[in-house]
């Protein structure tokens, strides 16, 4: 009961200030006497109050303000001590019985009007449905905390280079920063990295995360079932071969067997300890499928300070602030710089909100997204309106009646409001469930990782927000029928003739502003979805350097207990490969340690033979890969001059490379490359480049070129490579071929990934692609809204002037001449919205910057296209009635009036 009274008092608030003054303490006798009944004792009694209240108490403070602005324009000057119409005798419960019949009296017009209810009530509740669903991923993804316990003390740590504030550490400078720093209660580390799972009748690739015993535990994960990690379980030394797996990978691989603690599994060729299940509640990175200690991960060299791959996570100390925090880091990672000039160099350590990094690369989208919502919302408020505004003015006559019978303006004011009120209720009712579906819909196609913020649903808040929005939404498209109904003739009473209404207030005919203005916004829309297109067509244009046409990828990594030595990892290679390029279908075959576009890559920093010797840190980066002979061919990847790697470039040979144009014209930009030498600063060993190949875009299609050079893998062998394939048909239909020539070879090796170069260029796009789904459909049903408005408001204006038109047309004016005055006065009000409109989406392109490619904010095809578009859609929806108007018959239009 107490929330109800909260409610009263809130609504109560929205009144004149001397109106609450008067009656305040009155009407808060009421409700105290409404909340004594029993039938509003149950939570659903209470809740019917409420729904009650909102819509008489928003309703009476519309009226209540209406008279204060009517009786601030009367000709006295002065606004009258005693509102019009209400008494100190008049008790509060009369009050709330009219508005209690008012309500009723909405209901009852609405459904004597099912056509224009129904349409009005689906238009508000798309605009409020995606409204209140957008705002629900930006209040969860912006404005929630994260899942975990006390997430504002949760931040990550990382290394500083240059410019760059994001770079990842070496396990040994997270070993350091958690023995000298003093502000962290805890310091985590993890690297993601799959493992494979063996030794049962199929094997799989599992998504695997390498973590200290601290990370689980800083996280706030809780056990479903047996234990976590032991902090010796994860230090070097003293580690033990157990894992922690995930509550999914439980039920899904191992049926839920409720022994599986205390059982052992093979990962990577090593048995491994289940000791706990975490819940799937629970996850840092999505996916994944089991934890293993930090200090199992695979790769040799991973462990050492020259492999920069960790992920570093802290949870503050109560009283330590972001700042301070980041400052000992600061101070910190100077040292280290000192301490370690080989590897750390140049470097330093920067802190920052894990929140803040998680939603660095959305925020914008996100924003634009709503903006467009907005607009979209505000397009069908007016749309709306200028459905109310007909009726209105329809209803102009009943109106009359009402008030040569007595009513004033506030009450006749007060009824229109309410029948918007009421109307906004059912399309925000409407809207929830339309939100629900829109919510389901985003959480599908957002193409982020959404494991660490709180579930997106429609909950208390989005509710709210929906009523919050149905309410201004009411009252906003409600208020142009009411103020002109406040201003009705009398003398309308005594006249049937209504060729000369209009809703005019203050000589500005208002269906024609919410035309423009839906016009406008919808201009604003079209314009925002122009330039996404023009992007997201300028990134398909771009060209990759190979050819994406039925090419097959797929991933595997070997187990380095079973092939660790070179030669292991060679000879698998080879064999793989030559049952690989056996396969029916196959037209070519190679290897490649990250294929472009996976988001795969390795950087090594090298020197040019007879340049100066870069110095520590400073030296200059290329991206590297290995590759098997063929792969040039099988990617379509042409060389410019020079040779392709072949079977003879093996250990034994000296090493070679090709490298990329634009390495190539970056350090010999006067002389051939062939011939040159380059060598890895980590290494002594010189490498002599034999090829050049043109550049491949290697992470997206936006990429600028960036230095590459390709090693043959018999000469670097690791044991994570990929698999490339051309076919002669359908690219995805090889891949079960594929996967059983790979283990012809190895049984237990596990293939995943299986995706064509086709699929791997649309996921470069997803998020553009996300973006111009949503703004593209906004701005269509914006369009529609607004062609839909023009039609009404000239449709109405040609039943309005039938008398005009038959007199018109009896004195000599043909059918053509009425088809272009109706014609031309629709599109006076489209060219008004044209440069209003240009000149707001101007302006809002300029947010969008960030978004684009190859297309700058104010791009004259967009700007020059959405005008053509709007005009032809205007031009229609004034046809149409124009039309009609044109074919009428003189006497028969009389004879109506």
């Amino acid at each position: 009961m107490r929330g109800v009274k909260h409610v009263f008092e809130l609504i109560l608030r929205l009144y004149p200030s001397d109106f609450r003054r008067q009656y305040g303490d009155e009407m808060r006798a009421f409700v105290q006497g409404r909340l004594g009944e029993p039938r509003y004792a149950s939570p659903w009694g209470a809740f019917g109050l409420v729904c009650h209240l909102l819509v008489d108490g928003v309703a009476g403070a519309v009226r209540e303000h209406l008279v204060h602005f009517a009786a601030s324009r009367s000709t006295s000057g002065t606004i009258p001590r005693r509102r019009p119409r209400i008494s100190n005798n008049e008790p509060p419960e009369e009050l709330m019985a009219t508005l209690v019949h008012d309500a009723r009296y909405a209901v009852r017009t609405l459904r004597r009007r099912p056509a224009f209810t129904i349409v009005a009530a689906i238009t508000l509740a798309l605009g409020i449905g995606a409204t209140s669903a957008i705002f629900g991923v930006i209040d969860t993804m912006l404005f929630r905390p994260l899942r975990y316990p006390a997430p504002e003390q949760i931040v990550v740590v990382n290394m500083t280079r240059g410019g760059s504030l994001r770079e990842p550490p070496a396990y040994p400078d997270f070993l350091d920063w958690r023995e000298q720093s003093r502000s962290f209660q805890s310091l985590g580390v993890t690297r993601s990295q799959s493992l494979n799972l063996t030794g049962r009748e199929t094997p799989e690739r599992l998504s695997g995360n390498f973590v200290s015993a601290s990370l689980l535990t800083l996280l706030g994960a809780e056990p479903l079932a047996g234990r976590l990690f032991t902090f010796a379980e994860t230090e070097v030394g003293t580690a033990a071969p157990v894992a922690v797996i995930s509550e999914g990978l439980w039920r899904r691989r191992f049926g839920a067997e409720p022994t599986i603690v205390g059982s052992t599994m093979v990962l990577n060729g090593q048995q491994f300890t289940v000791v706990g299940i975490v819940p799937s509640t629970f996850s840092f990175f999505s996916g994944t499928d089991v934890y293993l200690p930090i200090t199992y991960y695979p790769n040799n060299a991973g462990l050492t300070r020259k492999d920069h791959s960790m992920f570093v996570v802290g949870r503050l100390r109560p009283n330590v602030t972001l700042a301070s925090a980041d400052a000992e880091m600061r101070a910190i990672g100077a040292r280290l710089a000192e301490q370690f000039p080989a590897e750390n160099v140049g470097s330093g350590a920067h802190v920052e909100s894990l929140h803040t990094l998680l939603v660095g690369d959305v925020r914008a989208p996100l924003y634009i997204v709503m903006g467009a919502v907005t607009l979209l919302l505000l397009i069908a408020c007016a749309n709306v309106a200028n459905l109310q505004l007909s009726h209105a003015i329809a209803r102009r006559r009943e109106m009359s009646v009402r008030s040569a019978l007595g009513a004033g303006r506030g009450r006749l004011a007060r009824q229109l409001l309410t029948e918007s009120v009421i109307l906004s209720a059912l399309g925000g009712l409407l809207g929830v469930a339309v939100a629900y579906a829109f919510v389901a819909l985003l959480i599908s196609i957002i193409p982020i990782d959404l494991t660490f913020f709180s579930p997106i649903r429609v909950d208390g808040r989005v509710m709210a927000f929906a009523a919050l929005v149905s309410i201004l939404t009411g009252i906003v498209f409600g208020l142009a029928p009411a103020i002109h109904a406040s201003r009705t003739n009398l003398n309308d009473a005594l006249s049937t003739r209504t060729g000369g209404l209009s809703a005019r207030v203050r000589g500005i005919e208002m269906r024609g502003v919410f035309v423009v203005a839906q016009l406008a916004l919808s201009i604003v829309l079209l314009v925002g979805a122009g330039l996404l297109t023009r992007t997201l067509v300028k990134l398909q244009q771009v060209d990759l350097g190979f050819d994406t046409s039925n090419l097959l990828t797929m991933e595997f990594r070997l187990p380095a207990t079973k092939y660790s030595q070179p030669q292991q990892i060679s000879d698998f290679f080879t064999r793989a490969i030559a049952e690989i390029r056996a396969v029916p279908g196959v037209r070519s075959a190679a290897l490649v340690r990250a294929v472009p576009l996976s988001g795969n890559s390795d950087a090594r920093a090298y020197a040019v033979a007879g340049a100066p010797e870069p110095e520590k840190g400073q030296a200059p980066i290329l991206q590297l890969n290995t590759v098997s002979p063929g792969y040039f061919k099988t990617i379509g990847l042409a060389l410019v001059t020079g040779r392709d790697v072949n079977e003879h470039d093996d250990a034994n040979a000296p090493l070679v490379a090709v490298v990329n144009e634009t390495f190539a014209r970056r350090e010999w930009p006067n002389a051939s490359a062939i011939g040159q030498r380059i060598r890895f600063v980590d290494s002594d060993r010189w490498v002599t480049v034999v090829g050049v190949a043109r550049d491949a875009k290697h992470f997206g299609p936006a990429d600028l070129p960036t230095p590459q050079a390709y090693i043959p893998f018999m000469q670097m062998p690791q044991i994570f490579t990929s698999v490339v394939v051309r076919a002669n048909r359908d690219a995805i239909a090889l891949g079960p071929l594929v996967r059983e020539a790979i283990w012809r070879v190895d049984r237990d090796q596990p293939v995943w990934k299986i995706r064509t170069m086709d699929s791997l260029v649309a996921n470069t796009l997803g998020s553009k692609r996300v973006l111009l789904a949503l703004v593209g459909v906004f701005a269509s049903v914006a369009l529609l809204l607004a062609g839909v408005g023009i039609f009404g408001v000239m449709s109405f204006a040609v039943a309005q002037r039938t008398h005009e038109v038959g007199v018109r047309m009896a004195l000599g004016a043909s059918g053509g001449e009425v088809l272009r005055l109706i014609v031309g006065q629709g599109l006076r009000l489209t060219v008004i919205a044209l440069l209003l409109g240009l000149a707001a989406a101007a302006g809002a392109t300029q947010l969008m910057a960030s978004q684009l490619f190859g297309v700058t904010p104010s791009d004259p095809v967009t700007f020059a296209t959405v005008p053509i578009v709007l005009c032809a859609v205007a031009a229609l929806a004034c046809y149409l009635p124009a039309r009609r108007a044109s074919r009428l018959d003189p006497l028969t239009a009389l004879r109506r009036e």
